[in-house]
């Protein structure tokens, strides 16, 4: 069973601010996106990439002349090329800002 809290209600604490608060004090709200445009435009190139080139591939490879099972086999070694490369790329650029972190806090220490 739920019990009475007492103090105040919630409308109270909704108007009014805590004592803990300073009213006076400013705060700065951060509007900028979780995720950088240029990691989304990445995403966004990778995915076009997964989706076209194994398709694109099978029916070229049909094209050529060769069985569909050689199609499929090409299709699915161009998928995992594409996978590949994705996770290449955002090793790279995980590397790159644990760099460029690490200088930051070494010239820190050095100063």
């Amino acid at each position: 069973m739920a019990t009475r809290r007492t103090g105040k209600s919630y409308a109270d604490a909704v108007v009014s601010p805590s004592p803990s608060e300073k009213p006076s004090e400013v705060v700065d709200s951060d509007t900028s996106p979780a995720v950088p445009m240029h990691v989304i435009w990445k995403l966004v190139g990778f995915t076009v990439a997964m989706i076209t080139t194994p398709v694109g591939m099978y029916y070229v490879s049909l094209s050529v002349g060769t069985s569909t099972t050689v199609a499929a086999i090409v299709a699915a070694v161009m998928a995992n090329v594409i996978l590949f490369l994705y996770v290449y790329v955002a090793w790279q650029e995980d590397k790159e800002e644990r760099e460029a972190e690490f200088a930051k806090r070494k010239g820190r220490k050095a100063q």
